[in-house]
């Protein structure tokens, strides 16, 4: 034990036994007692003996805790392999100019037995008076009985301490596998399953007694020979779960380990479906993008191609005052037209990519958005055709009064559009609680057209125009808009309508705070 690996590894022993600077334990305090009366000796103890000093777990008629190793009788016992007995220190050439011999307490015999651990000497159980004596076999072997009794309770200690740090460790895991929002099965060399987590129970819909015991392979869905990962490399696959309710998406991974010796495989399992979900939504929202984009790039087109045709008329020839006039006409329609579509387009990008002017509130009436609507929206022509009714006890809603403003302005426009001039357009502001909220519906309703069930299902899509009516000017993008300002204030727009019959449209919105 005296190179230096050796004492390294002696040392990292000791050290992780964690028996260091702890406090008195009677099991060994009893060895130590006892060893002093059967020797009738002053001083009995148990040293652990670290890289510079002796730490005494147990002692007797000594009176320190821990003294300095260097020139002890105890250091050199742990070199050797067998009890040191020292019958008359002061004649004894090894250790005669030891402090401990020549001061206080003035050792004369001391016999001392290697305490030994996971093969390495850890301390010594000795035995010192301050008087010289013999030390016959008889009580060399009982010194050894105690010795052994010592190094017993070091292993006992030892294992009890692995066996907290193991049950802690899985009781640290079996929390982990309890809360672990992953499906965890644990298959045996046999492809059973032997345990699962009770996010697995979820996932199955059956109880964990009823998983175990069952071919992993068929809860997986896959044939045994797909169950096969390679050493050090987890196997991912994707597969789907016959459960009850339907089919379930999942992705798994799974991994070989080996438990008390035998080969087992650890199945991490995660449902996909809303992830597949999502990324179908995000799929259909690019293709959606990409639609808006081409019908966008269209319809811009269209009136700037007018522009620009009409405008090179005018720069390439002399019209008389009247065509030239009727050509500027032409030219000043499209460019507004072209301005209302950009705006429009603008509008929605700025809804939907929100924004602190979007978050703008404030508790306004539903009345005065509507009076504000219609005073902005209808022609004086018409003014008459429209009406509006507030009934009894509508609170006030949170907006922003410029937004909701403008969708009910789009509605109102709508109902103009495609019904005859004199017909009459109504808009009717009630109390109306909705998913247990109170708020406000404004119906906007007409006796026009009207609408086919097909129709209706695309009336708030980008772009959409119905086309039966081609003296009805505009883009298809107001009531897309009025869908995103009403989401935008956390509210709702409903459709009825019957062809031939009319149209009602109705924006609800929530109640304020104070209302």
């Amino acid at each position: 034990m005296s190179s230096t690996l050796d004492e390294a590894r002696r040392l990292r022993v000791l050290l992780d036994l964690n028996i260091l600077d702890t406090a008195t334990e009677e099991r060994f305090d009893r060895i130590t007692r006892m060893a002093a009366r059967l020797f009738d000796v002053p001083m009995a103890f148990l040293s652990l003996v670290d890289a510079d000093r002796l730490w005494f777990k147990s002692q007797v008629g000594f009176p320190f805790s821990e003294t300095p190793a260097d020139k002890t009788i105890c250091s050199q016992v742990i070199r050797q392999d067998e009890m040191v007995v020292v019958n008359d220190a002061i004649h004894d050439a090894r250790f005669a100019d030891c402090p401990y011999v020549t001061g206080f307490p003035q050792v004369r015999f001391y016999a001392g037995m290697p305490i030994a651990y996971d093969g390495a000497y850890i301390g010594t159980f000795c035995l010192v008076d301050s008087v010289a004596r013999a030390f016959d076999e008889e009580e060399r072997a009982l010194l050894r009985d105690l010795a052994t009794m010592v190094a017993n309770e070091v292993s006992a200690g030892a294992l009890r301490a692995a066996q907290e740090r193991q049950r802690r460790s899985d009781a640290s895991v079996r929390a982990l596998l309890e809360h672990l929002p992953d499906s965890v099965l644990l298959i045996d060399d046999a492809g059973v399953v032997v345990s699962c987590n009770p996010a697995a129970e979820r996932l199955f819909g059956r109880a964990a007694a009823s998983l175990h015991g069952q071919p992993a392979a068929v809860l997986l869905g896959v044939p045994e020979s797909g169950l096969a990962p390679s050493p050090g490399a987890p196997l991912r696959f994707e597969t789907r779960l016959v459960r009850p309710g339907g089919e379930l998406a999942v992705e798994a991974a799974l991994s070989a380990v080996e438990i008390d010796g035998r080969p087992h495989r650890v199945a991490s399992i995660h449902d996909v479906t809303a992830h597949q979900a999502a990324l179908e939504a995000g799929r259909a929202a690019e293709q959606l993008r990409r639609s808006y984009f081409r019908t966008a790039t269209h319809e811009l087109r269209t009136p700037m191609a007018s522009i620009l045709g009409f405008s090179e008329l005018l720069t390439k020839r002399d019209y008389e005052r009247d065509m030239a006039r009727e050509l500027l006409d032409i030219i000043h329609k499209q460019s507004t037209r072209l301005l209302s579509l950009i705006n429009q387009m603008l509008d929605l990008a700025r809804l939907e990519a929100g924004g602190p002017d979007e978050a703008i509130r404030a508790l306004v009436s539903p009345l005065a958005l509507a009076s504000a609507a219609v005073e902005e929206t209808v022609p004086a022509a018409r003014k008459g055709d429209v009406s509006v009714d507030c009934g009894a006890a509508v609170p006030l809603v949170s907006a922003n009064p410029g937004r909701v403003q403008q969708a009910l302005g789009y509605v109102l426009d709508n109902a103009l559009r495609y019904s005859k001039p004199g017909a009459p357009v109504s808009i009717v502001i009630s109390a109306s609680a909705r998913d247990g909220r109170r708020g406000v519906g404004i119906a906007v309703r007409d006796a026009g057209i009207g609408m086919t069930p097909d129709q209706q299902a695309q009336m708030f899509d980008a772009f959409y125009r119905a086309g039966e009516r081609p003296d009805v000017e505009g883009h298809g993008l107001g009531l897309r808009l009025v869908r995103e300002i009403v989401l935008a204030h956390d509210g709702a727009t409903d459709v009825m309508s019957l062809r031939g019959v009319g149209t009602t449209v109705t924006v609800w919105l929530p109640a304020g705070d104070a209302s």
